[in-house]
């Protein structure tokens, strides 16, 4: 104890230079579209993934606005995500797109949003576009999309069916999903009626989660810098090229946080819950995760801020009051090995070590590290080590802007994987190996050692691309998880999971007493071959909504020996011997609706 107290005075006395995303010079990008380069890559094996877009129906494309006006602003960097949810409970991943934005107006300064899409699922991985059935093409009372981020998937008013969030420019609108009167689903925007229409500036990534026990998820909302026309200074690298400001330029905006009353409604309780306020060095959030570290049934909150310190706000909430203590700094995952701050943007937590405890997963800037941090909390002992290196990530280098990611076991071996879509934020980088737009990586795992396996995700892999957002799921039910890739200025990607068909495996899907919200539950899979651990999860990835299901892959085994679920109430439900090969719906059997 006294060893890590004198580690953590250490660091909270290191002088940080050179913030991430100001250290990259400026020069014409010759990205284009060309193939990324085959040196240095391992032995090629099979392919993990297959795009299915063109024959998927998903036809759209995320706009960030930057054709419209050579603004160079930061609004443009941040790109926007995609949510998979069962809007209309077939048992199908539906997809929703979200729109982005452009400028308008005599000088172009106007801002405004483009619309979203949603498509059904209509089975086979086929889809179609009900944006206009379902109510989606405008906002409550016919108001235009703003410009648009990210999308956040819960079932806020617990009636059983996925509600929407979604996120951006100066505001955020809630869409509840109700009866159409036809024997369908439609949405409904809410926003002014749950409280959630008014303190937004730049809303960015959202993740939901019961956070005090009553059953009810709250919210948690990012937001990004102080930026405007009037905050629009001219920036350069080089001295002499225009770009795209980095975001040390302005203060970091406070995130908000709210209490979900039960009622239909939440209350800002950003003060009184003791998140951190914004400022210079301070709060620039792009990612948040809501997943419970420490094993006591309570979802924590971390965060991705943008060239300062990242938050790990550890849940300390009673019924009916949300507290938190920030503990990054002192938990050790706030900052890299060397005691620096990262440009952090996109998040995950999975098992990767088959440990047991949820480690911490962060893709970065350019010039620095993709961080895994190592779980070594204990208690009410918050404790992570910075574990890239000795997982074998560092052998990635630093030439990417990680965004959207995931742990994901892509050929159903029983050890996660990581994928993470690239993509600069700034318009004119250069150097050796540096290029706007980026090709995805796949991280293979290898019993907690990570090799490069790009190779096998297919063409897609073979290409760069402008990456920001990424969802992922199971769009056909074979147990394969699929990714849905939404770059800017592009269109939107459907990869199809297709590894590892030699291998079983076995899928979980929740369901808490009451539709009460379950992130913090872990589930503990038995196997002749050792445990396997999946956690309930809210936000996560970037910008995104990942399918709520777990699945764990079984390699060669056909059976296994128990599946234990661990509710955050303190309840726990054991299945002796589940059948593989299948989704397993297990129904909370405690009382969910008080956890402590």
């Amino acid at each position: 104890m006294s060893a890590r107290w004198l580690i953590w005075v250490v660091l909270t006395g290191l002088i940080v230079t050179g913030l991430a995303c100001s250290t990259r010079p400026a020069g014409k990008d010759t990205s284009s579209e060309e193939k990324t380069t085959t040196a240095n890559k391992p032995p090629a094996g099979p392919p993990l993934f297959e795009d299915v877009t063109a024959a998927s129906g998903v036809i759209f494309s995320y706009d960030n606005g930057e054709s419209a006006a050579n603004h160079l602003a930061i609004l443009e960097s941040l790109g926007g995500g995609v949510g998979l949810l069962d809007f209309d409970g077939d048992g199908l991943l539906d997809l929703f797109c979200v729109g982005g934005g452009t400028y308008t107006g005599p000088d172009s300064k106007t801002i405004i949003g483009r619309p979203c899409k949603l498509f059904r699922n209509k089975g086979n991985l086929k889809f179609e576009d009900v944006t206009a059935t379902v109510g989606l093409t405008t906002l409550a009372n016919g108001q235009p999309w703003f410009y648009s981020h990210a999308v956040a998937v819960t079932d806020y008013d617990r009636d059983g069916y996925s509600d929407l969030l979604v996120t951006g420019w100066a505001q955020v609108a809630l869409f509840r999903n109700m009866p159409d009167g036809k024997g369908g689903r439609r949405f409904e925007e809410v926003t002014a009626r749950a409280g959630l229409d008014r303190g937004f500036q730049w809303a960015t990534s959202a993740g939901f989660g019961d956070l005090d026990g009553d059953g009810y998820p709250d919210l948690y909302v990012c937001q990004y810098v102080d930026w405007s026309w009037k905050k629009h200074p001219a920036c350069t690298y080089d001295g002499k090229t225009p770009d795209v400001c980095p975001p040390r330029n302005f203060a970091g905006l406070q995130h908000r946080l709210f209490h979900n009353n039960g009622k239909g409604g939440f209350t800002d309780v950003t003060h009184s819950a003791g998140l951190r306020p914004g400022g210079e060095t301070a709060s620039k959030g792009l990612g948040v995760l809501l997943v419970d570290l420490n094993a006591d049934g309570k979802p924590e909150i971390y965060v991705c801020n943008d060239t300062v310190d990242k938050f790990l706000y550890v849940n300390q909430s009673k019924p009916g009051q949300l507290l938190f203590s920030e503990q990054g700094l002192m938990s050790g995952a706030a900052r890299d090995n060397s005691g620096s701050p990262n440009g952090s943007m996109g998040v995950d937590a999975g098992d990767p070590l088959r440990d047991g405890k949820p480690a911490l997963w962060v893709t970065n800037y350019e010039n620095e590290l993709h961080a895994l941090y190592r779980n070594e909390c204990r208690n009410n002992l918050m404790v992570f080590n910075y574990h890239t290196q000795a997982a074998g990530i560092a052998a990635l280098g630093q030439v990417y802007v990680g965004w959207g990611t995931a742990f994901v076991d892509t050929d159903l071996d029983g050890w996660e994987d990581i994928f993470v879509t690239n993509g600069h934020a700034i318009r004119y980088p250069f150097g050796r190996g540096v290029y706007r737009k980026q090709s995805p990586v796949l991280l293979m795992n290898n019993k907690g050692r990570f090799s490069l396996a790009t190779d096998r995700l297919g063409d897609y892999g073979t290409r760069r691309h402008l990456g920001r957002g990424a969802a992922f799921g199971d769009l056909d039910n074979d147990g394969r998880i699929d990714i849905v890739l939404c770059p800017m200025n592009e269109p939107v990607t459907i990869l199809r999971g297709i590894g590892g068909k030699e291998h079983h495996w076995l899928g979980v899907q929740l369901l808490g007493k009451d539709h009460a919200d379950y992130v913090g539950a872990r589930v503990v899979l038995e196997t002749k071959d050792g445990t396997q651990t999946r956690f309930a999860k809210g936000g996560g990835s970037y910008a995104s909504a990942n399918d709520r299901r777990l699945v764990f892959g079984l390699g060669t085994l056909d059976r296994v020996e128990s599946l234990t679920v661990y509710w955050p109430d303190g309840t726990q439900q054991t299945i002796s011997a589940p059948a593989v090969d299948r989704y397993h719906k297990i129904q909370a059997s405690g009382t969910a609706s008080v956890r402590r």
